[in-house]
This record gives structure tokens, C-alpha cells and sequence, in this order.
């Protein structure tokens, strides 16, 4: 028998399990998944090269899906398949039929979108936030150039999701890099969830804006199984070249079944007492195709990938001691004559010395590298840096895709631009990609630039993720914000060797340096960097600073004052409740940020333990406005020494 009839045949035989399988589960998008039956099944069953006994195996070609919500498609071949199941090898086994049937149970591997750290590892990154698979897809193609890999990344995203901007981001970013190895390919089924799409996302306006950004671009039926695999049949010759692949699919939501089709189907699965009418219809298509009793005899057949990759390394990294490593970026001079320096300068040395340590350290920038100071690992480790421009939403989940090829990948931008990509930061946690971001010029003491520039919301929206744990035990992200070079230094080694989402600030001004070489920091850590009897004042980055000039002045008069660096989150702070109480029972929080850090840290602690301490907290309380030097900024908003002199 032909090809296109064993296509149809097993487009026909996964749809049924995807709609079965969302009947069971009494949720879900069968529709959508109908509309890819064809697609998926030349993809899976055809034209990629992959061992569906070893979804591990980094060599393998990878299919992302942006329209999470269509996995039940994806699900049913990978049962049909025998797909290979489980969180670690130790725990792997096939897939069968009944684990498609248990989709979105709370104690199963098959979840209601792709999700990776659950044990299904054919996916790379969750992903059913739309409009971010593309990106994504480009991390994965980026490594696997890096890595020298012959594989490619398909990634299917839905018509209605294009509008999302950062797909155009991702299209820039392609384009930019010539990642002919990355292929998008759109469900133009012309059905979003509450209407028709726009005419701005038609098939033939999409085809239009790929051609535009310089793709190759084929619009094919969808559910013409040779169409599909002479677009896919092209991808080795459009490798040659320069110009990436593109393919606009048109689709049926709810192929195969006319009572599926059309407005009001999506996200509604069918009724157990209509499952079989349903399956009766396509049935009648499958015979309408003259695959109606057809068993297929091996024209579909799966190409293994070129190589076997090896397990990824999860040996501890090591970088340069703190003077050599400044000395790498001829930060020695500044060191040696004792000049304050800024966490953001040293980040940059920190960062070039890791990368200097192992090749899987990787740096991404949005277009401000020379002050994120990214610039000496871009000159110095070139095949090592990838240029994101002004685009942090795609930068954040292409470190995810690179993370997901065995990369750890360092994000840095402005702490302000790192706010639009919440939404992904979020995704890459759910994913447990291990992903590094570097927020710089952080806080009120940006100063002249104003409040468009000033990250204030960021250390709240952080700490509520550090307070959760991931699927390998640790906070679900760690946070850090140092207060000066050496801690600057260490915390990015540090972040370079925890497994999982970290987040860390670093300031535009130049510091004082308070520790030694050897100080060694910790996630959830704090240093007592002054003693006293009277009270405690609890700041980290800046304010810390801000703090020890008010100590000084507080000894002036014969008061002594505790002054605690609390530079990570999830604070390990009973320690510092301790030291409280041994200090008046009285703390002052200082920070300058919003409400929602290091306030809210502490006083939850005192909460949960009853602890009779004082809380008094210093925080951002108002809008701010630019100012000539950082000092002006602070007294404007209540947080320079004057009023931290009034709250003691």
C-alpha cells in the first residue's frame, strides 16, 4: 500500500485516542488535535530521526509544540509508539494505550500541556503559555550548532497564537542567526477559541509577514500527506543556503468528523454517549480515503538519529579566583588601588571566567551588553555568545531550549526589561530549565533615568517563586542581590552550579568592597557585616551601604547597630530572628524596591514563629522620578540616611 494511505490510515487511528482520551479525562481540546493528525503523524511515524525508546538522546530531532493544548495528538502516537515514560531511566517504560487514557490525572505523566519534568521527555519545555514555543525551538537550534549536531527542531504553532508578538521575535531571531535547522510550522485551521481569527493571521497573510522576514515559506494542505513530506523532503537542500523553512499549513479543526467541526468545539470534549458517533464519522472518513480495513505492512518507518549523545555533564564548575578572574578583564588595577566597583563590572568578569572554566556556560544579551558588562564574554568567547537584541521574551525561553540541550545558559539584561518576561521566566520554571538571569541597574539608584528605567516589582514577583518547590526538590527559583564585587563574584559561580531558575540584580553604581576573597555565599544566606547591641537594620545590594553609613552615625551617639546583608531569598532568617532579639528585638528592613521582598520575608517569619520582635519596614511607597545622583532619589523616596536615622 502507499504512503499517503498509511498516513491517512494512522491519522485516522490517533485521532480516535485523542478524543478518547480527552472523553476520559472530561477536558481537553480534541479539535485542535484532529486538526494535526496528519502533520504529527508524518512528523513522528516519517520524517523525523529519533528513538522513541530514548527521548533522551540529544541528537535526536525534537518537536515542540507552542499549542500545548493540542498534546493529545502528540500523546496518542507516543502510546501507539510505545514511547518511552518516566522521570529517569531507572523509572522508564514504554507508553501504552491506557497512559493516554489517564491524561490530566493528578498522578499521571500526562499532563494537560506539555510538561517535560513530569517524565515525558519527548518534550523539551512546557509549553501551553501561547505564543512561545518558537522561541523555544531556537535555544534548541542554537546548541545544536554549537554542539555541531545534525538535527533539526520542528515546532508547531497554531494560527491564533501568531498574534502573539514574540513569534516575530522568534522569526527575527532565525532569521538573524540563519538557523535553517529550526523549522516553524503554522496550523492555519482558521478557528481561534471564541471566534474566527483575524484576516491578519490568515494563511495567506502569514505566508506573506515569513517571506517578508526572509523565510522560505510552502503552503501546503495540511491533511495531504504528500504535501506535507515533500515541504519536510526540502529542509536538507534549504540547510545548504541561508534562508530558514517555513511551512503554512491549512487544516480542518476537528478533521475527520463534521460534528467537531466549526465554532463552539474548542476545549470541549466529546460525551461519552456521542464518543462512538464520533468515531463512527471517522471511521467513514478513513473508508472514504479507501483506508477503511487498511493495515499498515511498514511504509512508515522512523530513521534513528545520526549519533548517540551522551548523558549531559553535571560535573561542579569552577572558575578563576576572584583577583585572576578580575584580572581576566583588567579589572585588576581598580582591585589593587582599593576604587569601589560596581556588581554589575564584576558580573562580567565572573561570567567570562565561567566561561572560560566550561564550554556548556553559555551568555545571552538583549542589546545592552556594554552595561551588563556582557560584552568581554562576547569578545572573548564568541562561539559561546548569542546576540538576542531587544527581545527579552524571546531570549528568556530561547535559554530554556538551550537549556534543554544541555546548556546553562546566562541571561542578562536591564532589571527593568527583565519584567515583560514574567510570563516566560514563569514557563522556563515549569519546564525546570536551568536558567540563570541577570537583572542589571537595578533599584532606585539608577537615579537620573527615572522610573521607566528602575526595576521596582521584580524582588516580590521573584520571592513568591522562591517559596515553592520544584520537581527536584529546590525553590523553584533563587534569588540574589549582592552588595558588593566579591559576593557579585561568588553568587554567579555559585548560580552557575545550582540545578534550576536563579535570578540575581546587580547595580549601575560603583560599591565599596566589604568581604574577602574566600567569603563563601549560599542560597537563602545572609552576612552580619556589623555587630551591635541596639538594633538590627536587615538591606542587601545598595541599601546595605546606605545601612553601615547609619551605623556610623548612630556610634556617634552611642547606639550600636546590627547590619545584616540578606542577599538571597529563600532567606534562611530565624538565624537573623536570633540576632534580633539579642539587639533591642527590634529589625528595619531597607530596601528599594516595592513592598513584597524583604518586609514581607521577615515579617512571615516573625509570624509563623510568634518571635516578639519589632518590624519596621523601608521600602518604595510612592512612584518615583528621576534624579541627578542616586542620594537625591533615596531622600526623595524616604530611604536615605535621614529617614532610616528616624525610623531607629
Amino acid at each position: 500500500m502507499s504512503f499517503a494511505q498509511a498516513v491517512n490510515r494512522k491519522a485516522v487511528d490517533i485521532a480516535k485516542l485523542s478524543i478518547e482520551a480527552t472523553t476520559a479525562a472530561g477536558s481537553g481540546h480534541p479539535s485542535t488535535a484532529m486538526s494535526l493528525a496528519h502533520i504529527v503523524t508524518v512528523l513522528m511515524y516519517h520524517h523525523m530521526r529519533w528513538d522513541p525508546k530514548d527521548p533522551w538522546n540529544g541528537a535526536s530531532d525534537r518537536l515542540v509544540l507552542s499549542e500545548g493544548h493540542a498534546v493529545p495528538i502528540i500523546y496518542a502516537a507516543y502510546a501507539d509508539l510505545g514511547g518511552t515514560i518516566g522521570k529517569n531511566k531507572a523509572e522508564a517504560r514504554a507508553m501504552t494505550r491506557e497512559d493516554a487514557l489517564q491524561l490530566r490525572a493528578i498522578d499521571s505523566v500526562v499532563d494537560g500541556h506539555p510538561h517535560p519534568q513530569l517524565g515525558f521527555h519527548f518534550f523539551d519545555a512546557a509549553t501551553g503559555s501561547l505564543g512561545q514555543g518558537l522561541s523555544v525551538g531556537a535555544g534548541l537550534g542554537v546548541a545544536a550548532r554549537m554542539d555541531g549536531l545534525d538535527k533539526n527542531i520542528y515546532v508547531i504553532i497554531g494560527d491564533g497564537e501568531s498574534r502573539e508578538g514574540q513569534n516575530w521575535e522568534a522569526v527575527d531571531f532565525i532569521a538573524d542567526h540563519g538557523l535553517t535547522n529550526v523549522v516553524p510550522i503554522f496550523n492555519c485551521n482558521e478557528l481561534a477559541q471564541s471566534d474566527w481569527v483575524s484576516p491578519q493571521q490568515s494563511f495567506e497573510t502569514l505566508a506573506a509577514k515569513l517571506q517578508a522576514y526572509g523565510f522560505i515559506v510552502r503552503v501546503i494542505d495540511g491533511h495531504c500527506p504528500l504535501e506535507i513530506k515533500e515541504a519536510l523532503n526540502e529542509l536538507p537542500v534549504v540547510k545548504n543556503g541561508h534562508r530558514p523553512l517555513a511551512i503554512v499549513a491549512r487544516t480542518i479543526k476537528g478533521w475527520g468528523a463534521v460534528s467537531e467541526q466549526g465554532m463552539g468545539k474548542h476545549g470541549t470534549p466529546v460525551k461519552a454517549d456521542k464518543l462512538a458517533s464520533i468515531e463512527g464519522e471517522l471511521e467513514k472518513t478513513a473508508a472514504d480515503l479507501g483506508v477503511g480495513s487498511y493495515k499498515s505492512e511498514g511504509e512508515l518507518k522512523i530513521s534513528a538519529p545520526k549519533a548517540a549523545v551522551a548523558p549531559r555533564e553535571t560535573k561542579p564548575i569552577k572558575a578563576a579566583a576572584f583577583a585572576e578572574g578580575l584580572a581576566k578583564v583588567g579589572m585588576d588595577k581598580d582591585l589593587a588601588a582599593g576604587k569601589p566597583i560596581s556588581t554589575r563590572r564584576t558580573y562580567g568578569a565572573a561570567l567570562v571566567a565561567l566561561g572560560m572554566a566550561d564550554k556548556r556556560v553559555v551568555a545571552l544579551d538583549a542589546d545592552v551588553k556594554n552595561s551588563t558588562f556582557v560584552e568581554w564574554f562576547a569578545h572573548k568567547l564568541p562561539a559561546q555568545y548569542v546576540e538576542c537584541k531587544i527581545a527579552e521574551q524571546n531570549m528568556i525561553n530561547a535559554a530554556a531550549g538551550l537549556s534543554a540541550a544541555g546548556k546553562i545558559p546566562f541571561c542578562s539584561t536591564f532589571a527593568k526589561f527583565v519584567v515583560r518576561a514574567y510570563d516566560q521566566l514563569e514557563m522556563a520554571v515549569i519546564s525546570g530549565a536551568n536558567i540563570k538571569v541577570t537583572g542589571s541597574h537595578a533599584g532606585v539608584t539608577l537615579a537620573a533615568d527615572g522610573p521607566s528605567q528602575m526595576s521596582l516589582p521584580d524582588v516580590a514577583f521573584v520571592r513568591s517563586f522562591c517559596h515553592a518547590k520544584n520537581f527536584n526538590g529546590r525553590p523553584a527559583m533563587s534569588y540574589f542581590f549582592p552588595s558588593d564585587a566579591v559576593s557579585c563574584y561568588k553568587i554567579t559561580e555559585l548560580m552557575a552550579n545550582l540545578d534550576g531558575c536563579c535570578y540575581q540584580r546587580t547595580l549601575r553604581s560603583d560599591t565599596k568592597i566589604l568581604y574577602k576573597p574566600e567569603e563563601n555565599f549560599e542560597v537563602g544566606g545572609y552576612k552580619v557585616v556589623r555587630e551591635g547591641k541596639d538594633v538590627t537594620l536587615v538591606s542587601a545590594g545598595y541599601m546595605v551601604h546606605e545601612c553601615l553609613r547609619v551605623a556610623d552615625e548612630l556610634a556617634k551617639n552611642g547606639k550600636k547597630a546590627t547590619v545584616i546583608d540578606a542577599y538571597s531569598f529563600p532567606l534562611k532568617d530565624a538565624g537573623i530572628l536570633e540576632i534580633a532579639a539579642k539587639s533591642g528585638g527590634r529589625i528595619i528592613t531597607v530596601e528599594d524596591n516595592y513592598s513584597g521582598g524583604l518586609d514581607s520575608e521577615i515579617a512571615g517569619q516573625i509570624a509563623q514563629t510568634g518571635a516578639g520582635i519589632k518590624l519596621k519596614a523601608l521600602f518604595v511607597k510612592q512612584v518615583p522620578k528621576s534624579g541627578r545622583e542616586p542620594q537625591e532619589v533615596l531622600d526623595y523616596l524616604g530611604l536615605g540616611m535621614k529617614a532610616i536615622l528616624a525610623a531607629v
